[in-house]
């Protein structure tokens, strides 16, 4: 598995010429690309590997996407699901080209896949709520190894190498708090500051966002207000240029690690939206008693409370997120 997940490359060596053409047979039968060399022959340049993320925009094709991906690595649905809960969620490590293309093929619409070198790639430090003690002794730690720190919590450090987030991990991976990201795996949500609303302004937003046209003018009268939500790392600093030169006012605020609420603004039937919620795994039972709009009392990581509010939507049920400052969403 680990040769085809790294094709191109050397699947077995030193086989009888005989031996090796019964197995390419079996293997094109099996749908791979095979080739029979001889051991004089130069080998084939080894592919460069990548660790994969998956982020999933559709959350209507949310269980077609994960029995998808559960079938292309051998596992069960449920622990593809459990795999696609965590953040970033990064469902391959070290693999070709060619496993990538055939991933995102088939997973289909609805889902895309970064891909980083992880030898060559930046990767952030963050922190969430810990023991003092054990927050002081990591930040003396890095600040002894010359990590320019950003904050005592949350993000600590960001830029650092593959050596360095190697060598501070095997020395504190055993704090439960701390996360160390691929920088390239991390998105955005960029929110509207300030600006007019000029042709140059309007055109950028018809560019890069999917804010209608007839609608754009107003997102001024709002401020401040989510203009495109999760977008990539990789494509956070060239929309904010764009941005910047139209003479919009835009920041970007890292969700990665978002948790969202959901508000529940119209149920038809109260005691459905009881029983789904509790069908989902959400015990809720005095729904009925409650008047609308009214807010669930749990937050979830951004893609479960998009499929929440998906099953919802599919029950008839009129349901939004906001954020932890109560921003609806």
């Amino acid at each position: 598995m680990a040769a085809i997940y790294r094709a191109p490359c050397v699947l077995v060596e030193g086989l009888p010429e005989t031996l090796a053409g019964q197995m390419a047979g079996l293997l094109r039968n099996l749908g791979c690309e095979i080739s029979i060399c001889g051991e004089e022959e130069p080998l084939p340049p080894a592919a460069e590997l990548f660790d994969v993320a998956l982020h999933v925009s559709d959350a209507g094709r949310y269980g077609e996407i994960v029995k998808a991906l559960g079938t292309f690595l051998g596992m069960t649905e449920s622990a593809a699901a459990q795999l696609m809960a965590n953040t970033p969620c990064v469902v391959l490590g070290r693999v070709s080209p060619a496993t990538i293309s055939a991933l995102e093929e088939r997973l289909g619409p609805g889902a895309s896949l970064i891909v980083s070198n992880p030898d060559t790639a930046q990767y952030d430090l963050f922190l969430g709520e810990t023991d003092t003690a054990v927050q002081a002794r990591l930040l003396a730690d890095l600040r002894r190894r010359g990590v320019p720190l950003l904050a005592e919590q949350g993000c600590l450090a960001a830029g650092l190498s593959r050596t360095e987030a190697d060598a501070i991990w095997s020395v504190h991976h055993r704090i439960s708090a701390l996360r160390i990201v691929n920088a390239a795996f991390e998105r955005f949500d960029l929110v509207l500051t300030g600006g007019a609303p000029t042709d140059a302004a309007l055109a950028a937003l018809a560019d890069l966002t999917e804010v209608p046209p007839e609608i754009a003018p107003q997102l001024f009268e709002t401020l401040p207000i989510i203009i495109a939500d999760a977008q990539p790392a990789e494509q956070v600093g060239p929309m904010l240029e764009h941005f910047g030169a139209a003479g919009l006012d835009v920041r970007a605020e890292l969700v990665t690690f978002l948790n969202l609420g959901i508000e529940i603004i119209a149920a038809p039937n109260p005691a459905d939206l009881a029983r789904l919620l509790q069908d989902l795994g959400f015990d809720l039972p005095d729904t009925g008693q409650r008047r609308f709009p009214m807010r669930l009392p749990f937050a979830l990581p951004e893609l479960q409370a998009r499929i929440l509010r998906e099953a919802l939507s599919s029950a008839g049920i009129h349901a939004e997120l906001f954020d932890p400052a109560e921003e609806v969403r």
